[in-house]
């Protein structure tokens, strides 16, 4: 993470945004490429579960990725290596339609979108839990009288809650 997540990161979110999660959606774009291709009769079955088998971000050396990412001008195309290169050990057949038909930023677009997605759903449910707090909030006050403002200045008495 950076120095400024403390300040813009609840826990809840850390994990959608680190490199495991950046590396895991983009190789779940990589099993769900493999997977659609096998639906569309490019490619065997057998082929596309051997693939998805190996879209586990623990099985890549992250920093190996890191290292010739700079050197590649993206992370898509080392990773790409390495998955192929993981494929090929079980099956050479399989590891030919790693990628097949995919550009780099199909991949690297797809999970962020991804990572963005599980964002979403954890903002979505501190939201929900904001919006019950305050909700409660505003019942226990509904009685409690406090000044009222209008342009900066005190006004007809209101209450806290609704």
């Amino acid at each position: 993470m950076s120095l400024y997540s403390a300040m813009f990161m609840t826990s809840p979110l850390t994990p959608c945004f680190s490199d495991t999660a950046l590396l895991q959606g983009m190789l779940d774009f990589e099993a769900g490429l493999a997977q659609a291709l096998a639906s569309a009769g490019i490619i065997d079955d057998e082929s596309a579960q051997i693939i998805r088998s190996h879209c586990r971000a623990e099985k890549l050396d992250a920093a190996a990725l890191a290292q010739s990412a700079g050197l590649a001008g993206n992370l898509a195309i080392p990773l790409v290596k390495q998955l192929t290169a993981l494929v090929a050990q079980r099956s050479p057949d399989a590891a030919r339609f790693v990628h097949w038909g995919a550009t780099s930023q199909d991949a690297i677009d797809s999970g962020l979108v991804l990572q963005l997605r599980s964002a979403l759903n954890q903002t979505d449910t501190l939201l929900n839990q904001l919006i019950a707090a305050l909700t409660a909030q505003c019942r226990r006050h509904s009685a409690t009288l406090m000044v009222g403002r209008t342009w900066l200045q005190h006004a007809l008495p209101t209450t806290l809650g609704l």
